[in-house]
């Protein structure tokens, strides 16, 4: 799934489950957090080639480049533990609920949805991946449904952020 997508759905989900509480932006940035390094690694290629394309968006940059292990640090399960144990000791009411269940919730979501280019979710303790048979990437595990369906969620939380905000 794109990082859009688990930033939009996740807030249109917890948009309606809280009810317009303000903790349903800490989800939205719980579910980006995992794509950061991605983030950070595509746009340091492009500073450093001073061009567009697909292969800077691409994750399998970050196995060749410095974002390796914060790559896999923020895609894995102890890490968003630790994260949130941090986080529980701030005083920012229902953050650290909200921001931990968007990251888990982007963690998730990308284990069922990563075939080839999955991340081992469990990093450091293992380096294990679970490669789905489903895929938002890949034509031979069913790209082009998954992208379908993925689009129309978006378009569906579009319309019930438009309607109920």
């Amino acid at each position: 799934m794109r990082t859009y997508s688990h930033t939009l759905l996740t807030h249109a989900i917890a948009h309606r489950l809280a009810n317009s509480n303000p903790a349903t932006v800490w989800a939205a940035v719980g579910a980006t957090i995992p794509d950061l390094p991605a983030i950070t690694g595509a746009t340091w290629l492009f500073a450093k080639n001073r061009a567009f394309s697909r292969e800077a968006f691409d994750s399998k940059v970050c196995a060749r480049t410095v974002f390796r292990a914060p790559d896999a640090a923020l895609h894995s399960i102890p890490p968003l533990l630790l994260a949130f144990s941090l986080l529980a000791a701030t005083k920012i009411r229902g953050a650290p609920l909200a921001l931990a269940l968007g990251w888990a919730g982007h963690i998730t979501t990308d284990a069922l949805t990563h075939g080839t280019d999955a991340r081992p979710i469990f990093w450091p303790l293992s380096d294990k991946r679970f490669q789905s048979p489903i895929s938002y990437r890949e034509r031979d595990r069913h790209a082009l449904a998954v992208t379908v369906l993925e689009h129309a969620l978006v378009l569906a939380s579009l319309i019930h952020l438009r309607r109920y905000s």
